[in-house]
């Protein structure tokens, strides 16, 4: 009986380590801030033909060719594809409408690359949309943005402010600014803490809006200063929109919101965290406990709480009756979009659930641009009062 004691103790020991161990190598993908995104050119072209304003992809799957609309950026410039894909008969090649945006064509046999924000650069640039770069103090330093005014736009007294994803930049935004640009809507888009080119925490650990809020209260307090803003609109992608629903429980501010707009939210942490165990190839019955004994290692390292963007447990925070439009894709592989569905389900006609069926993470614009567009607009123009 002695012995079979001490094995099983030995086993619980040895359990527990490894338990230990996995969630710190979890927390070590979790915590770090990630470094800028990146565009990695892996997919050759086969052939360029500026005058027809065609390319053909040496490739016949990818976002490069599956979405709607996406950036492609090679080292000669960036272009649009815009329209379907026609795959060759036998299904290598891949032949797509493309529209130069910015430097040069690119020649037969460059690599290119995705980019996913498409108008990947300065909206007055990509877009014809007057722009001004703006520095806003913050608490731990100086945040960098730009004020986007519409043409023909008076300074209103409603502003959008747009919170852009992990590792993202500024330019993510930019797919919204053509509809922004029609309903006259001005916007300041901020990069928090630890974004390119922002301040960064000492740790360099990002905590998933439980500080990051506060920057964007910096950037609703610059908005009010200086541009006389008096009704809000908060845009978040992906933890974004774990920083902007922070705001929106914890801001003095959050009753001048009138609208939000979350897309591919993260509404949970916890339930990300799960999604990433298995997309490892962790074994079911273990996911729950690595994903506790992960949260408990995250709070010992990074002082992040163990209900960090854990929205879905406190949406009694939330403003009353503040209109939300939520939008995300069911083929979501980093934020599940189980959580927006129980997000939608427990406030009910407070939220507006759009889903994009077969749709991955921040792709909704790209997948139907047109869908996202017109959902976009009547949601804004249903809820954002316009002028002084």
């Amino acid at each position: 009986m002695r012995r079979v004691l001490t094995w099983a103790a030995i086993l619980l020991v040895v359990a527990i380590g490894a338990l230990g161990l996995a969630s710190w190598y979890f927390s070590d993908e979790v915590l770090p801030v990630p470094v800028a995104a990146r565009v990695d050119p892996d997919v050759p072209l086969a052939d360029v033909d500026p005058d027809r304003g065609v390319v053909t992809l040496g490739a016949d799957t990818g976002d490069l060719v599956d979405l709607d609309i996406v950036g492609l950026s090679t080292d000669s410039g960036l272009l649009m594809l815009n329209g379907p894909a026609r795959v060759d008969a036998e299904g290598h090649l891949t032949e797509r409408r493309a529209v130069l945006l910015e430097g040069e064509w690119p020649e037969p046999g460059e690599l290119a690359g995705v980019a996913l924000d498409t108008f990947a650069g300065k909206p007055d640039a990509m877009l014809g949309i007057p722009l001004e770069t703006v520095s806003i103090p913050g608490d731990i330093g100086r945040l960098p943005g730009w004020r986007v005014m519409p043409h023909g736009a008076a300074l209103e007294d409603t502003w959008v402010v747009i919170v852009h994803s992990r590792g993202a930049s500024r330019t993510e935004g930019n797919r919204l600014q053509p509809t922004l640009e029609q309903l006259r809507l001005p916007s300041l888009t901020v990069s928090v803490r630890n974004d390119p080119g922002a301040h960064a925490e000492p740790d360099r650990f990002s905590r998933f809006g439980d500080t990051e809020w506060r920057d964007v209260q910096a950037a609703v307090d610059h908005l009010r200063e200086v541009e006389e803003a008096e009704h809000l609109v908060l845009i978040g992608f992906g933890q974004g929109a774990s920083t902007s629903l922070t705001f929106l429980r914890r801001s003095a501010d959050a009753d001048d919101v009138v609208a939000a707009v979350l897309v591919s939210p993260l509404v949970s942490l916890n339930a990300s965290l799960d999604v990433r165990a298995r997309e490892a190839g962790v074994p079911g019955p273990l996911v729950p406990p690595l994903v506790h004994a992960t949260r408990w290692v995250s709070q010992l390292r990074a002082d992040l709480p163990r209900d960090a963007a854990e929205h879905l447990d406190h949406l009694d925070d939330l403003p009353d009756d503040l209109p939300m439009l939520v939008t995300h894709g069911t083929a979501d592989r980093t934020v599940p979009v189980e959580a927006s569905r129980e997000f939608a389900s427990q406030l009910d006609e407070q939220v507006v659930l759009e889903e994009y069926e077969g749709v991955g993470h921040l792709r909704e614009w790209n997948a139907d641009p047109h869908r996202f567009d017109e959902d976009l607009r009547a949601f804004l123009t249903a809820h954002v009062p316009r002028g002084r």
